[in-house]
This record gives structure tokens, sequence and C-alpha cells, in this order.
């Protein structure tokens, strides 16, 4: 037997059950499984290692699958990290255990974009502050902002995946230059898509808006810090739905503070749940969402559904569409 497959999933941070598993059903039992967002302590990571005792697969939305939970967990076959970036996992230690580790590369990537367009016309047109001065002081006539508009602004788009992509296809419908900086992308793919490439040096300086679509991995913690800031221009405006550590939080909150940066949206942040104690709480035209970006019922079915296929997949000997970690 394939052992039962966890949906670890909480009520903030959701899976959508059916989709998922209609597609694991006729290979393994599914039960759900409310695994914390946060990194365990050893007394709960051996209190969960108790709850996910035999299982052969996790689809992962919430939770950190670390090296020691893995060596409570032999029966597990292979994780599926609810999402494109996975590194809530330690895939290395994955690898070693001969545990297969699968994503979702696109399924969120219209879902996201969408977001980071509504984040840009928050920024360039005040809508938060606005419409709680018009409805919850009833400052009518105070609360009217005179905003900016997109068009004729060029976007700078850092990392040209699937989410890249889309967003720089919404960008040029609402009119905006774009221009995107990915070491892993050819020039060539991006002026098909009359995108211009641009080392993230470059990207910076020319870009009215940054909106950040990179991995987390070492090369790119804190790739906007002091001196990537330091290159915008102070009228630019910052948005990350990618991962947290992609921002020198402190930074950011100088930088706005003192006028050398327009503006920032961050639907992430550096750990999570963050530090309370954060900078960015406190600095100013900052706006801040709960890492909401891939938070549709659209994008959760989609999800759903191909970590669910890739689950079957490989609890029954087949390889997953999807694989992040080569195994064998």
């Amino acid at each position: 037997m394939p052992g039962w497959v966890a949906l670890a999933g909480t009520a903030d941070l959701p899976i959508a059950g059916g989709p998922a598993r209609a597609a694991i059903a006729d290979v393994a039992e599914v039960r759900d499984v409310a695994l914390p967002y946060k990194k365990l302590t050893a007394a709960e990571e051996a209190e969960w290692a108790g709850a996910l005792a035999g299982a052969g697969a996790i689809l992962l939305r919430s939770g950190y699958v670390t090296a020691s939970l893995l060596d409570r967990l032999p029966d597990l076959k292979v994780v599926a990290v609810h999402g494109a970036g996975v590194d809530p996992v330690d895939i290395d230690a994955c690898t070693e255990r001969g545990v297969q580790v699968t994503n979702a590369p696109g399924a969120n990537a219209n879902a996201v974009a969408e977001l980071v367009f509504g984040l840009m016309l928050s920024l360039l047109r005040g809508i938060p502050g606005a419409a709680h001065m018009a409805k919850a002081e009833r400052a009518w006539d105070a609360a009217r902002v005179t905003g900016g508009e997109l068009r004729g602004r060029t976007l700078g788009v850092v990392g040209y995946g699937q989410i890249g992509r889309r967003v720089a296809l919404i960008a040029q419908a609402f009119g905006m230059t774009v221009v995107a900086s990915d070491p892993a992308v050819p020039d060539d793919v991006m002026r098909a898509d009359d995108v211009g490439p641009a080392g993230l040096e470059a990207l910076l300086a020319a870009s009215d808006v940054v909106t950040l679509h990179a991995p987390a991995i070492p090369a790119t913690r804190h790739m906007i810090g002091p001196a990537s800031l330091a290159l915008m221009k102070p009228t630019a405006l910052l948005v990350n739905c990618a991962r947290g550590a992609l921002v020198d939080e402190a930074a950011v909150a100088a930088a706005l503070a003192d006028g050398r940066l327009g503006g920032a949206a961050l639907d992430v942040l550096e750990g999570e749940p963050p530090d309370p104690a954060s900078p960015v709480y406190d600095a100013p035209n900052l706006l801040i969402t709960p890492h909401m970006a891939g938070s549709t019922l659209e994008c959760l079915d989609a999800i759903a559904a191909a970590c669910g296929a890739d689950i079957a997949a490989v609890l029954k000997g087949e390889p997953p569409v999807f694989p992040v970690n080569r195994l064998g």
C-alpha cells in the first residue's frame, strides 16, 4: 500500500479538497492535517510527526519539511508543494532520503499577476487610504486623492518565469513599457514578447515600478537592499508578491522614510508569520497584504488538481509532471 495522503493546509491557508481528492481517491486515503505554517520546536515536530505517521505523501500548503521531520516519516514518498516556491522544503534532504518533491509552476500565475496590478494601482491612486477616509471617517472631500496612471510608465520585471511573463502581458495592455531581468531566460525570448532584456542594475535604474518574481535562493536573498535601492528612482514603486527573503525590509523602510523610494507593496515578508517588530509596519506609503496573491478560488482548484495528479503518479510508481528534484 502507498500510505495515506496528508493535505497540509489550515483555515487561513486552505487547500481545495475537492480537486485534490478527485485526483488521489483511487490511489490512497486522503486526510486533512492542519500543519502550522511556522518553524517547529523539537517537541512540536515530534507531535506533528505523530500526526503524519504512515503518510506516503504530503500536499504542503502550510508547514515546513525539514531533514529532522523527514527522519521521523520513513514512509514518505512525495511532497507536493502547493504553488511554485519550494523554499519551505529541504530539497537536498528529500533527495538524500528518496523523497520526490513536486510543485505547481504556473498554476497561480494569473492570480498572482492580478494582485500585482491591484497593488500597483492601490499605490498610484492611493485607493486604500482614500476608501478608508471616505467610508470610515466620512471625510469625503479630504479623502480625494490625485494619483498617477500606469500608462506610459516603465515596469521592471525581475524574474521572467510564467508569472513574470503574465505580468508583462498585462502591463502592455495598460500601455506600459516593460523591461525584464532573468539570467535563465534568453534575451530573444523576451524580445519576442516585446519586452526589453536588461541586467538587474539597469532595470532598477530605468523602472518606475519594479515587481519581483524571482525564487528565494541564496543568490537572491535581499536582492533589494541598500545598494539596489540606491539605483532606483526616488519616485519608484516596489511590489513583492514572490518571497519575503528577496527584500531587506529594514532598508526598504528606511528608504521610504527618507524619501528615497516612492512606495512599496509587500504581499510577503521575511519570516512568516512575520516579525511584528519589523520596521515596515511603521514605514510611510507601504501596503502590506497577508500573502494572498495565490488565494483565489480558481487558483486553488488548479493547484490542488496539479499537485494531486503528481502525488497519484508517484504513489503508483509513475514519473510526476512537475518534478523539483531528481531521484536515482
